[in-house]
């Protein structure tokens, strides 16, 4: 083959993620119009540039995250005209610098205001060495990491005892709310909780057990399996189990189940306890943009609505601050390019560009 008919090379990562860069800096400053036919031109030349200008928006969204939660505690004064300019360079610098230094995002710690620190916890060893409790009675909430990877959040005043098998990983919910993220691996994850149980290999999903004796699930990613109890009445056959889709709830009273399928998002407003509330901010990993905004919508009076349905369907990573509305919208903005409108004072819309 002559040297003239070789291939170009496909650019290097990094510098693909320096020109990535670059144009997320453009497409966000004064002159973007004027930048977008080059930047259409750009975004075409493969899957892997379009890709690397979402990880650009990842990058830029961690920092105005973090930098949120520190004017949180002291209000910064940045109204000044003539500073917007190099606004949008540091934009660029700080994306380059974040990349030229190994990717440190996928490592960063995020500050956690109001939430208790993530903890490997010392758990109690009961009649078995493989039988181990984990409580908050009396203590706030927490965040534990179990034996195969899972971690459980405890909500105040919960009650969780585990028992890990070769073959299954049995937990037991005997009082409060825990939120599960699974650890991905062949034994089955199975929560046990007022004669029902919920089973699931690699998820993220919220059990609580109220005074009122009802179990309600909550399903924020991927699929699980809610079994009633069987010796319940009409509890045999099909209908013991269901599956759940992401943003939907399933409600059963100990003793005597009933299914109560929500609105995504809504937790049965039938019990007379309300669940505690856990920490506000959450980490989500290739989770489809419309559970984001369920879980977003769930505790908050300003609602987020997709203009169109196939924004839906968009892939999101990071960590989200879930009981701010408005900040959950600004951040799916960035990362997608999204239009944000505040027609109503209670209602918040993205739409495509």
């Amino acid at each position: 083959m002559a040297e003239d008919d070789m291939p170009e090379p496909k650019p290097r990562m990094d510098q693909q993620m320096r020109e990535a860069s670059l144009w997320f800096a453009r497409m966000r400053g004064p002159d973007a119009q004027e930048w977008r036919p080059q930047f259409e031109q750009w975004l075409a030349l493969g899957a892997s540039h379009r890709g690397a200008y979402e990880r650009a928006g990842e990058i830029f969204a961690l920092g105005r995250f973090m930098a949120a939660q520190s004017e949180d505690q002291t209000e910064a004064n940045d109204n000044e005209e003539s500073g917007r300019h190099w606004r949008w360079a540091g934009i660029a610098a700080s994306l380059l610098l974040a990349i030229g230094i190994g990717g440190w995002i996928a490592n960063v710690e995020l500050p956690r205001t109001g939430s208790a620190p993530v903890q490997v916890a010392q758990p109690k060893v009961e009649q078995a060495a493989e039988r181990q409790r984990y409580a908050t009675l009396s203590g706030p909430r927490k965040t534990v990491r179990l034996a195969d990877g899972s971690s459980v959040e405890l909500a105040s005043n919960s009650e969780l005892f585990t028992r890990f098998s070769s073959a299954r990983r049995e937990l037991m919910l005997e009082r409060g709310v825990a939120r599960f993220d699974v650890a991905h691996e062949t034994r089955p994850f199975v929560v046990l909780a007022g004669g029902g149980s919920v089973t699931a290999r690699g998820t993220i999903f919220e059990v609580s057990l109220g005074r009122d004796e009802r179990v309600t699930v909550r399903l924020l990613r991927g699929a699980v399996d809610v079994e009633r109890p069987s010796t319940a009445k009409g509890a045999r056959g099909p209908l013991a189990v269901a599956r759940l889709e992401p943003g939907e709830t399933l409600s059963f009273a100990v003793i005597t189940p009933a299914v109560v399928r929500s609105v995504p998002g809504k937790f049965d407003p039938q019990p007379a306890v309300s669940p505690p509330e856990l920490v506000a901010v959450r980490e989500f990993e290739r989770t489809p943009l419309s559970a984001v905004v369920a879980e977003a919508n769930r505790d908050s009076t300003t609602a987020i609505r997709l203009a169109d349905p196939s924004i839906g369907t968009l892939r999101v990573s990071g960590r989200f601050r879930v009981n701010d509305a408005d900040q959950v919208a600004d951040r799916l903005a960035t990362l997608f390019d999204l239009e944000v409108e505040r027609t109503k004072p209670d209602e918040i819309t993205l739409r495509k560009r």
